[in-house]
């Protein structure tokens, strides 16, 4: 039985019409899904097909970018224009730290560092002992100290205590008119007790050793005392303690202490 064209063609057009119904339906699945078909040129999704639901994202590495070639360049560096031309509040709460003291842990100080205690006193027969003061030469800038070695009239006994009493004594008032000084003052007190040991004697003397002078002044007061001491009564060297501690440091800017005080190369005028 043959078919009437008419028929026929209106068959052709339901199906083109029906066909192209889909191809648009396809179209939207595909915008929706992500595909690209003009950059990749096929139907497939950039990302892969997408399951319906929460999906972790893999984590993606950025390319390194210039960031001078960056459109928002310009605005970033008018945001830093801003932060250093205007002033933004900031939190002024400070949390404090509280310092955790334990009490109970005991200060340790090395066997090494504590004053040995008292040893045996030395005794003297009466004469005339060397002791060591300053005197200033030159003047202004150029103005420099110099050790001047005097002698005291030593009525016999103990000479180290007696020694130490009279660097802080001072010079007289013949010695003073003459420009003769001391850079130990009647304040710094030495302990009754020492101990001379091996060569080396050991002295305890007062905080106010290591206070009201300079670098220099300090480096005087060390001077005094070992020269004063060392090549007397078999000493070659000193060693100073207070409150019972090895003195490492001198002054407000801690000026090391070598272990043992000696003689230093240091100009000595017999006056």
């Amino acid at each position: 039985m043959a078919v009437h064209p008419q028929i026929q063609e209106d068959k052709w057009k339901s199906l083109r019409y029906f066909l192209g119904g889909i191809f648009f339906v396809l179209v939207l699945i595909e915008k929706s899904m992500g595909f690209d078909p003009k950059v990749s040129g096929n139907f497939f999704p950039k990302q892969g097909f997408r399951n319906i639901g929460k999906q972790a994202e893999k984590t993606k590495f950025a390319e390194p970018v210039d960031p001078f070639q960056s459109e928002t360049f310009e605005d970033d560096l008018n945001w830093e224009e801003e932060v250093f031309n205007h002033s933004y509040p900031t939190n002024t709460k400070s949390t404090k730290q509280t310092k955790v003291i334990d009490e109970t842990i005991p200060e340790i100080t090395l066997p090494e560092d504590r004053f040995p205690g008292a040893g045996k006193r030395i005794s003297a027969e009466p004469g005339y002992l060397p002791v060591y003061f300053l005197k200033f030469y030159g003047s202004g800038k150029n103005s420099q100290s110099q050790l001047v070695k005097l002698t005291r009239e030593f009525p016999g006994g103990d000479p180290i205590v007696f020694l130490f009493q009279e660097l802080t004594k001072g010079p007289t008032v013949t010695e003073k008119s003459k420009g003769v000084l001391s850079a130990l003052t009647k304040k710094i007190r030495m302990e009754p007790n020492y101990r001379l040991e091996n060569g080396i004697l050991h002295i305890s003397i007062s905080e106010e050793l290591s206070s009201g002078g300079s670098m220099e002044i300090l480096k005087d007061r060390l001077d005094q005392i070992t020269f004063t001491y060392v090549g007397n009564f078999g000493i070659q060297g000193v060693v100073l303690y207070s409150n019972g501690e090895r003195i490492r440091t001198l002054g407000s800017d801690g000026m090391s202490l070598p272990d043992v005080l000696a003689k230093t190369q240091r100009k000595v005028i017999l006056f």
